[in-house]
Parts: C-alpha cells; structure tokens; sequence
C-alpha cells in the first residue's frame, strides 16, 4: 500500500506548489522522497518514508545531515520545518526525536496509519502544521484504490537545493532603478516648470475633447512634489524589484505599464463621470502602477503559494489594506487610479500564476516525472 500511498501523497503536494526535489542517495528506491516549498518564509520539506523498509535510526541519521545543510539556508529563509511521514508498518519509537520549542530548524515525525488514516505523532510534536495533515490523511484515504502513474525508483531524479525558491533572472532590477532615475529627472524638470498639466496630466478636457489620449501614459511618470515621488519610489524599490528580478524585466514592464494604464482609465473615467463640474482637474503619479506591482505580487504569492523574497501574500493583503485605507483618508488622493491599477496587476499576475500551475499540472499527469 506504500507505493499508492506514495504516488498520492506526492501528487497532492506537488498540485499545493511543492516540488520533487532530493532523494537520500544512500535509499536507493521509492522508500523515500523529498518534496520541498516555501509557506510564509518557512522551508518545509516533506519525506514519504516506507515504515516497514527504513528504521527510525536510520531516518535520524539522515536528518541530521539535512539539518546541517540547512544551516547554510538561513538567511535565505526565516526557518527550516522537516516534516517525516512513515507510512504503513507498526509505529516506530519516536523516543529519539526532539520536542518542539520554536526552533529555527526543527524536524517533526508522524506515522499515518493507511488503514484507518490515524496520524501518531512523536512526543511533544504538533499533529498539524499548515495542510500537510490534511495532505498526509488525503493520501491514506485513496492509497487503496485505482494505482496512479507514479515512478517505482526516485533515484534518478537530479537534486537541485535551490529548486523550492522561484529562480532569480535578474540579479540586478537595471529597468526599476531605471525608472526611480526618469522619475527624479522629471521631478526636477516639474519643478522649474510647475505646469503640470502641460507636462502630460490627466485631465478629462484634454484628454477626451481634445484627442490627448497620451496623457493616461505619461502622467504615470510625474509627480507633485518629493513626498509623493519618494513614496511611490518606496514601492518601486521594495516590491517592483522582486517582480523584475523573479518573473522577468519583460513581464515587469508589461504589468507595470498596462497596470498603470488601467489605473489612468479609472481615474479618466472618475474625473469625466462622476465629478463633472470640475474640468479643470487634472491627476499625476506613478501611484496606479505602484499598486499593480502590489496586486500582481499579491495574486503570484497566493497561487503559486510561493514567497518572494519573504514577501507573500499574507503581508501584501495587510499592506495593501493599509494602503487603501489611508489613500481614502487623506484628501487629495487620486484613489481610483490606486484601485485600477490594483485590479490590472492583480489580473496579469493570476493569469501568469494559472498558466505556471496548468504547465506543472500537465508534467505531473505525464507518466514518467523527469526534472
């Protein structure tokens, strides 16, 4: 039952973002595996282990080693979770196991028994931690029905470390630190000639009536004043950064400019619809962008259920709540073009995370899993 229990198990972690990715070298068959991911800048890695082939000794071993290594990736991530499932078989003597007391590198073992799904955990360990319970209790439930395509030996499947971690493309964000530099340049033009509104600014006048459709592009790059240029530099630096640097300076200009565009269209149409008697107004900054950048990232995080760089999407929801809170309650605040860019980024960044979880959907209904 093992082997189905196996086969399950990992096609349940790998369809919840966790990813193949090591095998002991020294077990040399689907006795063992290691699935790995990152939730809330935490590395767990998950170990099928077959209770009836492989003691608890020599699985003590064998984690003593990993957490060695993992000293290595702290830093990297916050703390190392290790979390050893031992199916089938008696329930090993868990004596030799540790208690946990908040480690920053911490190992759990549990035995799930495959007949009845009942998950015993080794003293002074918790029994849930995120959803792997409910994985582990998932995989019992079907290990004994239709066989699934699974690998009978994981032996052959490369070890990458860094596999658990959305690779770095760019090391250096060339095109974000590009555009704090454009921005100051126009900052400092606006200054000697505050004429914003010749500059390029919203304005429903000249943008509807007169044809100057432009505008919606280029009062992304002006700014009113240093406070409102260092804020939306502030969220350039912190989260534009990581997008260009883990998704692609392509896919960063392509969210940051049609979020920004979006944002723009929302503000347009606030100005024209809604606040009529003031035709004179106009609307500037780079802020509908910005917040694409929030909304993108927030909707890659909570799909892909990946961190960047200890971002993830549990802290972005808070930011972004704050954000929008106080745009609200200070006056003089374009928020339309936050909330339009806001829901432009948060659309290309759920399609992008969709399309990346379709494309590991289909590796994982191959018959064979190759890296």
């Amino acid at each position: 039952m093992f082997s189905q229990f196996s086969a399950r198990l990992y096609k349940i972690v790998a369809s919840g973002g966790y990813r193949l990715s090591a095998t002991n070298n020294e077990i040399l068959h689907a006795t063992h595996w290691v699935a790995e991911n990152v939730e809330m800048a935490t590395l767990v890695t998950i170990h099928a282990v077959d209770a009836e082939k492989i003691g608890i000794g020599e699985m003590l071993e064998y984690d003593a080693k990993l957490r060695a290594k993992s000293e290595l990736l702290l830093g990297r991530v916050a703390s190392v979770t290790n979390v050893y499932v031992f199916a089938g078989g008696d329930v090993p003597d868990f004596s030799g196991t540790e208690e946990y007391i908040g480690q920053p590198i911490y190992s759990i073992f549990w035995h799930i028994n495959l007949e009845t799904g009942e998950i015993t955990t080794a003293p002074g360990q918790p029994k849930k931690i995120f959803d792997i319970h409910k994985m582990v209790m998932n995989a019992a439930d079907d290990a004994g029905g239709a066989p699934v395509n699974a690998p009978e030996n994981f032996a052959d499947i490369t070890i990458n470390a860094d596999t658990y971690l959305p690779k770095v493309k760019h090391r250096i964000p060339i095109f974000s630190y590009s555009l704090i530099f454009i921005n100051f340049i126009i900052l400092v033009i606006t200054s000697l000639r505050p004429d914003i509104l010749a500059l390029g600014a919203i304005n429903p006048v000249s943008v509807v009536n007169d044809n100057e459709w432009y505008r919606l592009f280029t009062a992304m790059f002006l700014h009113i004043g240093f406070f409102h240029f260092f804020a939306n530099s502030f969220g350039i630096v912190i989260f534009a950064t990581r997008l260009e640097r883990y998704l692609g300076r392509g896919f960063f200009l392509f969210t940051y400019v049609l979020s920004g565009l979006i944002g723009s269209m929302l503000s347009l149409a606030n100005f024209y619809f809604f606040h009529p008697i003031y035709p004179a107004s106009s609307s500037v900054g780079a802020s509908g962008a910005v917040f694409g950048m929030y909304g993108a990232i927030y909707a890659y995080t909570r799909i892909t259920k990946h961190s960047l760089d200890f971002i993830n999407s549990y802290f972005l929801l808070i930011f972004i709540g704050i954000s929008l809170v106080m745009g609200f309650a200070t006056p003089g605040i374009d928020n339309f073009a936050h909330v339009g860019g806001l829901l432009g980024g948060m659309i290309i960044g759920g399609i992008y995370a969709i399309l990346l979880k379709k494309h590991a959907k289909r590796a994982l209904d191959t018959e064979d899993i190759r890296r």
